[in-house]
């Protein structure tokens, strides 16, 4: 671990080197302050630590596994992840939505292989993630639109909730689906076993109640510790985690992954991974560091990555950023990477001292703290500012969240991914307009609706708003005044400010410069930089069009149009002798 975190420091040396003096002195200090430990830093890890044995341990049980996984992927993943990410305070650990994806992935693999196929499958998460963050695809994440982002959230919340029916009751359903569960178990009241409903309800009541109190922090921990004791004395004869398998009394081994499972696992990996990456992309921009600048985006990637892949070499489950656990850290007042490094070395005393503690909690107990998390985790204000947005988003929305609860949530990631571009092609495609530019007696321009035909003998200015680029050509087709019915006009094109427009745009301004000289008139494009002057030329555009017609943009605003305009009634002056 020291090796990586040795070659990362480098690189921000190396990085410094390139800032100029004056500001590197301005933000030297402070930096030096954000990297020494402070007591609050200390106070932050173990708070933060001890906050996350009871999540990490329910989320484990909510992805089907050993509550072990989610100490390890704690204890391994979150400290190698505190090295690593640009975030100095982002705490990377155990997710309800990325363990949802895991449970959906591991379900019908045998209980002897699911340890081998999870270390499969939160190696391959990290290998997705590591490659993002090394392809600068941190941009992308901008694409997935806050309706399906809201949407995913929302079925995720829900089904966290769903999902601990089972345990929470005692009555195990063979109904299909979490939904249809829940709705059986409702009608079923007489299997539900009161004894354990009653513990779940006294942890949800405990946490709720101690976070009243001076110790709210630890309000999670008071739940599960309280919730236990009294099972304990009430001897009730109620399902533990014992029951789920033996927690080792040993610091995990490393171990390799079985290379026959890959592509079993693959879909899934690549799910995961875009859910941590999204929920760390929140993170990551709402949580500036100890100077004040805002991490890199792709480096937390990267460092997710590494935290998934020592977490899965040592048999952990997934991990990513997380909001909640963050805040906390934030919160308490951190300054530097140990208020997440310092979980690893507490989570390992845990293992060691505190096993057989960890065996007699009751499901139910963790089932209670899923569903507190699950109910908190549903932003109503969110989902209304989307719900009152349009009838687009609403439906986007609505159609992510039903494929949560219906589909494996793998595949509901992907189906919202393709809904994200889907609507973001679509929009790009309606937010586009044509309008003329009449120049006035001063010289200046002003915008008017475009003609249905191009005036004769003539100069007509046309100018773009919105994307050029696929179903955006197409509407800009329709948008165009025709060149049919009119006499040698000449129009003008504006293209400033655009660098690439790609070859459905070209083949359209082609098209209109043959209709345009087939009535005898002329095109010219205005506005035209170098990157696109290289597009056109590169194409064979440039030839058709004539280089004498294509004005290069120019620093002020305007001056290659009235460059284009002056060029265009010359034009129109000479070809009537």
């Amino acid at each position: 671990m020291w090796p990586i975190w040795l070659w990362w420091r480098t690189n921000d040396r190396r990085r410094l080197v390139k800032t100029p003096a004056v500001v590197e002195d301005s933000i030297e200090p402070v930096k030096r302050a954000g990297r020494r430990v402070t007591s609050r830093d200390l106070i932050a890890g173990v708070t933060n630590a001890v906050t996350n044995i009871p999540d990490a341990m329910a989320n484990a049980v909510l992805a089907g596994l050993n509550p072990i996984q989610g100490l390890y992927a704690i204890m391994i993943g979150t400290p190698a992840s505190s090295l690593t990410t640009s975030s100095q305070l982002m705490t990377v650990a155990v997710t309800g939505a990325m363990a949802l994806i895991v449970g959906d992935s591991l379900m019908n693999v045998a209980a002897a292989d699911k340890v081998e196929a999870l270390i499969v499958l939160t190696v391959l998460v990290a290998l997705t993630q590591i490659a993002l963050g090394l392809a600068r695809a941190g941009a992308l994440i901008r694409f997935v639109s806050n309706a399906v982002l809201q949407g995913f959230l929302l079925g995720v919340a829900v089904n966290i909730v769903l999902s601990q029916v089972s345990d929470l009751t005692g009555y195990k359903s063979e109904a299909p689906g979490k939904v249809g569960q829940a709705v059986d178990t409702i009608l079923h009241p007489g299997q539900i076993n009161l004894e354990i409903l009653m513990i779940g309800l006294l942890t949800v009541a405990l946490v709720i109640l101690a976070e009243r109190t001076p110790v709210k922090d630890f309000s999670f921990l008071v739940g599960l510790v309280v919730s236990t004791v009294a099972a304990l004395l009430l001897q009730w004869d109620i399902p533990t985690v014992q029951s789920l398998g033996e927690i080792p009394r040993a610091l995990p081994t490393p171990t390799m992954p079985d290379l026959s499972l890959l592509a079993g696992m693959l879909v899934p990996a690549i799910a995961i991974g875009l859910v941590g990456l999204i929920q760390s992309a929140g993170v990551s921009k709402g949580t500036p560091n100890a100077d004040g600048t805002y991490p890199d985006m792709n480096r937390d990637f990267i460092g997710q990555g590494i935290g998934n892949a020592a977490s899965g070499l040592f048999g952990g489950m997934p991990v990513g950023g997380s909001v909640s656990s963050t805040a906390l850290v934030v919160q308490l007042g951190a300054k530097s990477r140990i208020a997440n490094f310092i979980v690893g070395p507490i989570i390992a005393i845990v293992v060691l001292v505190f096993s057989g503690a960890v065996e007699v909690i009751p499901l139910a107990t963790l089932a209670g703290l899923l569903v507190i998390i699950g109910v908190r985790a549903i932003k109503v204000g969110a989902v209304q500012t989307v719900w009152q947005t349009g009838v687009a988003p609403r439906t986007i929305m609505a159609v992510t969240f039903v494929a949560v609860l219906m589909m494996p949530i793998q595949y509901a990631v992907l189906l919202g991914v393709v809904l994200s571009f889907l609507q973001y092609v679509y929009s790009s495609s309606l937010d586009v307009k044509v309008v003329e530019l009449k120049r006035a007696p001063d010289g200046s321009f002003a915008e008017q609706p475009v003609p249905e035909v191009l005036a004769s003998e003539q100069v007509t200015v046309l100018d773009i708003y919105g994307s050029v680029f696929y179903a955006g050509a197409d509407v800009i087709g329709g948008q165009l005044p025709k060149a049919a019915g009119s006499h040698r006009p000449a129009a003008v094109i504006r293209l400033r400010g655009r660098t690439d427009v790609g070859s459905t745009f070209l083949q359209l301004v082609e098209r209109y410069r043959g209709d345009i000289e087939q009535v005898g008139g002329i095109l010219l494009l205005a506005g035209v930089g170098p990157e696109l002057h290289v597009q056109l030329e590169r194409t064979g555009i440039l030839a058709a069009i004539g280089d004498d017609r294509v004005c290069e943009a120019k620093p002020t605003l305007s001056a290659s149009v009235r460059t284009a305009v002056d060029e265009a009634e010359r034009w129109l002056k000479e070809s009537e002798k």
